[in-house]
């Protein structure tokens, strides 16, 4: 058999069982048992985002805790050079 053919079936094969060991589940169990943390979009329940105050471009104030519960908030933090 041509060597080439035999170097790019074992390549082939170590990329093939690669996929595999990355694509296996992970231990549940290895968590860590610590408090929950944001993990993700959603807050866990009971931790609740800090209230702080933001003055907009026009000078005016916004808190946090006056949107609580209404709507979601989406808040993004810009500095541009112009």
């Amino acid at each position: 058999m041509n060597p080439r053919v035999v170097i790019a079936l074992a390549v082939v094969a170590v990329s093939a069982l690669g996929a595999i060991v990355l694509a296996a589940p992970e231990d549940e169990a290895a968590e860590p048992s610590g408090p929950r943390r944001f993990e993700g979009a959603t807050l866990p329940a009971g931790l609740h985002a800090p209230d702080f105050t933001l003055t907009d471009q026009n000078g005016r104030s916004h808190g946090l805790a006056a949107e609580r519960g209404k709507r979601p908030v989406v808040l993004v933090f810009y500095r541009g050079y112009w």
